[in-house]
Formats: C-alpha cells, structure tokens, sequence
C-alpha cells in the first residue's frame, strides 16, 4: 500500500513537468528535422553536381526539399522534389514564426539555395510552438560554407544559444 501511494505521488509530481516541457521538446525535434533536411539538400548539391533547394512556405509551415534536374539553376516546375515536411503535422503546434523578429524566414524569396561546391545564398528560418515565446528556435545557414546549425532562445539573456 506504501509503494503504491509512493508511486501516485513521484507520477503526480512529474507528469506535470512532462507535459509543461512537451513545446520545448517539439520546436527542438522540429529544429533537428530542419536542420537534418536542410544537411540533406546541401548534400545532394554536392554529390549530384547541381543546385538543391529548400523552399519554405509560411503560410502553411512546410517546406520542400527540391533537386534542379533541369538545371535551370531557379527553382522550376521541371526540378524533382526529394522531400517534405509539414512542420505542424509533425510536431504538434510548432511553427515557421517568430516573437523575436518580423520575417521568420530571411533566405531571398523564402528559398534556401545550396551549390554543388556546397555553399548557399545563406539564411535563418525560425520555429516557434504556440503561445511558449520563451522555446523559440532559429535554424541559420552559413553562406560561405552551407553549414546548418540550430540555435535556442535564451529568455534570461536576451540572446541566441
């Protein structure tokens, strides 16, 4: 009888702290995603010898993860899309959005662009699940060297981690 009242008060003290780190954990596992796709499309650039896109779409959260097959060098109609996301049907109430800044994704024309020698056209895409501005994350690309990172907001200083 102990062990069962000892076992409802640890459940009772931490399903709280569960449910209260579940956006944290969701706009973090959105940002890896990002980051992971946006590796993918850098990647692909390299070893297929042509550009790759990542084209975000706000409205709607999602993104593409393009090929240029007709080497057109811009995103076109005739490119193969190699992948997906939709931010908000994979991680519940996350989204491309930000309380820091006005434009959540500053890539030029909202299209990440990766060269076969692997640099991009550089950029940040930011991630924010609802109504929690405190565990917003920004996903940046460095133009010289296409590289990804993820980075967390730190409320307590005002700054990027």
């Amino acid at each position: 009888m102990i062990a069962v009242a000892l076992v409802a008060l640890l459940a009772g003290i931490a399903v709280p702290y569960l449910l209260a780190s579940l956006p944290a954990q969701r706009v973090s596992g959105a940002a890896r995603q990002l980051v992971a796709d946006l590796r993918l499309a850098r990647g692909l650039a390299v070893e297929k010898g042509q550009r790759a896109f990542v084209a975000f779409d706000t409205a709607t959260s999602a993104y593409r993860v393009v090929l240029d097959t007709d080497g057109s060098g811009d995103l076109t109609a005739g490119d193969e899309e190699v992948g997906r996301a939709e931010i908000p049907a994979l991680y519940d109430n996350v989204a491309i959005a930000s309380a820091q800044v006005a434009d959540p994704v500053t890539f030029a024309g909202d299209v990440a662009t990766f060269k076969p020698r692997g640099t991009s056209n550089g950029g940040t895409v930011h991630l924010l699940p609802g109504g929690h501005p405190e565990t917003e994350r920004k996903v940046t690309v460095m133009s010289t060297t296409g590289r990804a990172r993820a980075y967390r907001w730190n409320p307590s200083t005002s700054s990027w981690e």
